[in-house]
């Protein structure tokens, strides 16, 4: 039985970005997921977009195009978005990221620098765009 403090109302917007992708923490990575189940990358960037009543595009080709900045960085923050070709993780620290990662088949928190530099050399992907949560 679920606790009076867990009701929300519909309007409410949970400002803790953290706190919805934490919820997702060794999730199952399932391309095309987009439940507890299961879940893929871009999948969890919209669920934090439509938890917080906001529109955000299913799959990362599109949530590329929606994003208008493109910055280019060497130093992470917290809330920054950092987006592969078919791939995209959310920073949770300026040393942190977390991302439903393909090759170990869940949802984790990884070192930001070592995971760019992992993609980079398996899949031989290089960052597209890196941008703040806006919502």
């Amino acid at each position: 039985m679920g606790k009076k403090k867990d009701i929300k109302f519909l309007s409410h917007k949970e400002k803790n970005f953290n706190k919805i992708f934490k919820l997702f923490l060794k999730t199952k990575y399932v391309w095309g997921g987009k439940t507890f189940k299961g879940i893929d990358c871009s999948a969890l960037l919209q669920i934090f977009y439509y938890y917080n009543q906001s529109f955000y595009p299913r799959d990362t080709i599109d949530q590329i195009k929606f994003s208008k900045k493109k910055i280019k960085k060497k130093i992470f923050n917290k809330g920054d978005i950092i987006f592969w070709k078919g791939h995209v993780a959310i920073c949770i620290s300026s040393k942190k990221l977390i991302h439903a990662y393909g090759p170990e088949k869940k949802v984790l928190i990884m070192p930001i620098l070592e995971t760019i530099k992992r993609i980079e050399k398996t899949a031989k992907l290089k960052i597209k765009k890196i941008f703040p949560i806006k919502y």
